[in-house]
C-alpha cells in the first residue's frame, strides 16, 4: 500500500466517508468552517426576508 494514503489518520471517523473502488479507496473529508456557517445563515435570512416582504405587500 502507498504511504501517501495514510495522511488521513488524524481525521475522526464521523468527519470522513470512505468510498471503496477496485483501484483503491477514495476518502472524502467533510469539513465546515465558521465562514461557511455565517454565509449560509446570511443567505437563508435574505431569502426568508424576501419571501416575507412579498407576502406583506399583498
Amino acid at each position: 500500500m502507498n504511504d501517501q494514503t495514510s495522511n488521513i489518520g488524524y481525521v475522526e471517523m464521523r468527519e470522513h466517508t470512505v468510498i471503496e473502488t477496485k483501484e483503491g479507496n477514495i476518502v472524502v473529508i467533510h469539513e465546515i468552517t465558521l465562514g461557511d456557517v455565517v454565509i449560509s445563515v446570511i443567505l437563508a435570512a435574505m431569502l426568508i426576508f424576501m419571501v416575507l416582504e412579498r407576502f406583506m405587500r399583498r
